[in-house]
């Protein structure tokens, strides 16, 4: 009974703070914060054309002042510093789907089964179910090769994803 007890408390905290997470909408200086003290690769350059509107650039600025250490690209790179930098992330946020549970609903059972297992070997199974749960948003070019799959293994209708989201493209 005590076990009971402690389970049924357990998926009440875990409900709980997935709720919490779900309908906490960060801020753009919280997003930045958070990368930042991610060490998420910074850029510290004043030459390069495009960091006005480089995430690695405008990240740089929030790394906590306490740190010693910061990960930055490497300026000395000749394709550093130039309109063509491999390194640039645009700071406009993007329409990403969240969840693709939803879009196996009306699929016959074998086309599901087939492209389940095709997106696990391709995306890896722990990309996959961050995919399927929401828990991370899904690229535009991921979101369009899930429905490229899913026309080659025979689901013509339009797929449904469980949501959208907007946010940057780290």
């Amino acid at each position: 009974m005590i076990k009971i007890d402690y389970l049924c408390n357990r998926i009440n905290e875990i409900i709980s703070k997935m709720k919490k997470q779900e309908t906490t909408i960060k801020t753009r200086e919280q997003q930045f914060a958070e990368r930042a003290d991610h060490c998420y690769p910074v850029c510290y350059t004043q030459m390069c054309p495009l960091r006005e509107h480089c995430l690695h650039y405008l990240i740089c600025s929030y790394v906590p002042k306490d740190r010693y250490r910061a990960d930055c690209i490497n300026l000395n790179n000749p394709e550093m510093q130039t309109d063509r930098c491999p390194m640039y992330m645009s700071d406009k946020p993007i329409r990403m789907a969240m969840g693709i549970s939803k879009m196996y609903y009306n699929m016959p059972r074998r086309i599901e089964v087939a492209l389940k297992r095709h997106l696990i070997y391709h995306f890896n199974r722990k990309r996959y179910y961050e995919y399927h749960s929401g828990y991370r948003p899904v690229p535009p070019e991921h979101e369009q090769y899930i429905r490229q799959a899913a026309r080659k293994f025979g689901w013509k209708e339009p797929l449904e994803f469980n949501g959208y989201v907007e946010d940057y493209l780290w």
